[in-house]
């Protein structure tokens, strides 16, 4: 090929990189057979392989890579759907979201809202077992950040409750599900092969301390004020409005055993880094 005629490095670049991640293989990214003696021009074909086939390992590695990248991030998910499922799922999900950063740790966060729009009959438990796994890589890539004292809150002066504002450490990711799948995911950790489960609401909170990260399951009631508290709900007009939603006197009693422990049990897990007395 004479240098008049040689493509721009800039034009060969592009080239390449649409070929080896195309996903229909080498031949339809940019060559057919018919052309394939124009593609060995540029690429020298190997004593055993042709042109075509060595640029196929490329393509083929692309797509490998980025499917393990996915089933390290979703290892649960992949025992849930088996291998076979998950890998085509997983490369529906590289079709419709193609590599755009030279860092892989964010590659899958659009898991979870690419299982829901899915036909099969597991679509929505995917979709809800890749947001609690999700959640789990966005923790664990938060900086650390120092927890509330454990005696803060009894140092808040009565008047000040009413606008005391817990503030959320960056590593607390609070959860709703239509499925069990904190349940799910323990079972898997455990190895206890579990089954896909029927619905159930639950709530999860993922949360990291040093660099650990944890799963607590909660109750209801304990999600909804975690919640007004995430979102800034000074404490006092949290526990208010929690009260209110109590129908009867006796939920009303245990409301108020369980909102100390709920709270001590929240400071002492690292859940809050400070507090705001406006």
């Amino acid at each position: 090929m004479s240098a008049a005629s040689a493509p721009a490095l800039r034009e060969l670049q592009r080239w390449f990189a649409s070929v080896t991640t195309h996903p229909q293989g080498v031949l339809e990214g940019g060559f057919n057979p018919k052309r394939s003696k124009q593609l060995e021009r540029l690429v020298t074909p190997g004593p055993q392989l042709s042109a075509v086939e060595r640029l196929q390992i490329y393509n083929d590695g692309y797509f490998a890579r980025l499917v393990e990248c996915l089933t390290d991030d979703y290892p649960a998910l992949s025992y849930a759907l088996g291998e076979s499922d998950f890998a085509a799922l997983a490369r529906a999900y590289i079709e419709q979201h193609p590599s755009r950063s030279r860092s892989l740790n964010t590659y899958g966060k659009h898991m979870a809202t690419f299982c829901r729009t899915r036909s099969e009959p597991w679509a929505a438990f995917a979709s809800d077992l890749a947001r609690l796994e999700w959640a789990l890589v966005e923790v664990v890539h938060e900086p650390v950040s120092q927890s509330l004292a454990a005696d803060v809150l009894s140092t808040i002066p009565a008047a000040g409750w009413q606008t005391a504002r817990l503030l959320p450490s960056r590593g607390l990711r609070l959860l709703a599900f239509d499925y069990p799948v904190n349940l799910f995911f323990q079972a898997f950790r455990d190895e206890r092969e579990p089954e896909l489960p029927q619905p159930a609401p639950a709530a999860t909170v993922v949360y990291r301390q040093g660099l650990a990260l944890w799963r607590m399951e909660l109750q209801p009631r304990a999600a909804l004020l975690l919640k007004d508290l995430i979102c800034g709900v000074p404490l006092a007009v949290a526990v208010a409005a929690l009260e209110t939603r109590s129908i009867d006197v006796k939920t009303r009693e245990e409301l108020a055993r369980l909102l100390p422990q709920w709270l001590g049990s929240w400071v002492q897990s690292g859940f809050f880094n400070g507090v705001e007395l406006a």
